[in-house]
């Protein structure tokens, strides 16, 4: 041998070695991330099913209830697991079309759950129409419990990789490849599309679905402009190391593209983000890191939207009742005008609560009802409108507000904010213009943060 032999067949097994080593640590890392992630998925499959299961049996029990009071409690929890379940369908890697119908029929029950358990409490009896479509409600939320159930049956025999489901579900598949995101939730997408439509007087009834999007404004942008506009609006954690690519077209009222943020080199997909053809304006934005436990409270998170918001061109908007779930604050947002709320035109932010990044967007409400309005001024002093409101509730806070009616109108009104002597919290909307009381919102906070009903 020569004598760099032993030197460079040294160097070459201790390269070999290390380069072993790091393929495993790597490839190690990297599994302990898929199961982290498939984790998560399992858990949120699993409370989803949950949820839908308890729809379908207060759906039941709203049907044979004698007496409003009961029947209130039912129509609540309907309303509640309706919302619940939204969150936890919207954490995992579904197909568009297979989450969009199915969270539109959680938002349709939910809401009509509570229009009718509105009802009760002004003293109306749930009519021939209503329990028709309770039944079709109820009907559809067996079907998808029982679709659920076989995929969670397919999830316990180890046949169902959520891994693989994002994957699929992120990627643009060539023609003809079997998509493996479809698979398994097929019958609730087709279970959903055959019922019957769910007209009622409530803003998301199908009749009211067809309006068309006030805020879609601009030009038809082409798909590179479209990357340009994704790429300024993430936030700064998901442009390091990353790149951009478009993964599905948008059809519909409200076409667009669908992009994925990935890691350089990694077919993992840490975020999803939407836009709309028409304008480039940013519909839904999702970050799919795992937030860890939570080192700050609503208030922080709330200021972290706020100057989220600010940078991205949104001004003077004003932070409403904010919740958490998961280690995430749910922060919706309405603008000011004049001094006027303008709670049509909202906007969502998810912020994690472990650093205070934005993890999430939505502003499809805002899409959809934004336009410049012509406020016009009270005919009806604000003296005048307190004496709308029961003296029974001590009013804290005044202001005008401009609120969204169930048939697509909107009311300019005060908005009243009070306590009762039992200092239960109440908001009351008192209209501008008339001086008639248009609605009452009954304040609710928890340890998941505030709601009204």
């Amino acid at each position: 041998m020569g004598r760099w032999t032993v030197p460079v067949i040294t160097l070459l097994v201790v390269a070999v070695i290390g380069a072993a080593y790091w393929g495993y640590t790597h490839y190690d890392a990297r599994k302990d991330l898929e199961i982290t992630v498939a984790n998560r998925y399992q858990s949120s499959f699993y409370s989803l099913v949950d949820n839908v299961e308890k729809m379908e049996v207060s759906l039941a029990k709203a049907l044979v209830a004698n007496g409003m009071a009961e029947n209130v409690r039912h129509l609540s929890t309907v309303w509640q697991e309706a919302m619940t379940a939204q969150a936890n369908l919207s954490q995992l890697p579904l197909g568009q079309e297979t989450l969009m119908r199915t969270a539109k029929f959680l938002t349709q029950s939910g809401d009509y759950a509570y229009l009718l358990m509105r009802n009760h409490t002004l003293g109306k009896t749930l009519t021939a129409k209503d329990k028709e479509q309770l039944q079709n409600l109820k009907q559809q939320a067996t079907l998808l419990s029982q679709n659920l159930h076989e995929v969670q049956a397919t999830a316990s025999q180890g046949r169902l990789r959520w891994v693989e489901i994002e994957r699929a579900a992120q990627e643009k598949l060539p023609t003809g490849t079997k998509s493996i995101a479809k698979d398994p939730f097929t019958k609730i997408n087709d279970g959903i599309e055959k019922f019957p439509t769910l007209i009622y007087d409530g803003p998301f009834s199908d009749h009211v679905e067809q309006r068309q999007p006030k805020g879609l404004t601009g030009s038809n942008i082409a798909e590179d402009k479209a990357r340009d506009k994704v790429l300024a609006f993430l936030p700064g954690s998901l442009k390091e190391g990353t790149v951009v690519q478009k993964s599905s077209d948008i059809e519909g009222k409200i076409a667009g593209y669908t992009f994925v943020v990935r890691a350089q080199g990694e077919k993992g997909v840490l975020a999803a983000i939407d836009i709309s053809r028409k304008g480039g304006h940013i519909l839904t934005m999702i970050d799919y890191r795992d937030v860890k436990e939570a080192r700050m409270d609503l208030e922080e998170a709330g200021a972290k939207a706020t100057q989220f918001l600010a940078s991205k061109g949104f001004k003077n908007m004003v932070p409403t009742y904010a919740t958490r779930s998961d280690n995430i604050a749910v922060v919706p947002f309405a603008p000011e005008v004049d001094d006027v709320l303008i709670y049509p035109d909202l906007i969502k932010v998810n912020v994690a609560l472990d650093n205070g990044e934005v993890v999430g967007y939505e502003a499809l409400g805002y899409i959809m009802s934004h336009h410049t309005r012509t406020i016009p001024k009270p005919k009806v002093s604000e003296k005048e409108a307190r004496a709308a409101v029961n003296s029974e509730l001590d009013i804290t806070s005044a202001r005008l507000a401009i609120i969204p009616r169930e048939n697509l109108q909107e009311a300019f009104c005060y908005e009243f904010k009070g306590m009762t002597s039992t200092n239960e919290p109440y908001i009351v909307y008192v209209d501008a213009l008339t001086g008639e009381e248009v609605n009452i919102l009954k304040v609710i906070t928890n340890e998941e943060g505030t709601t009204t009903m």
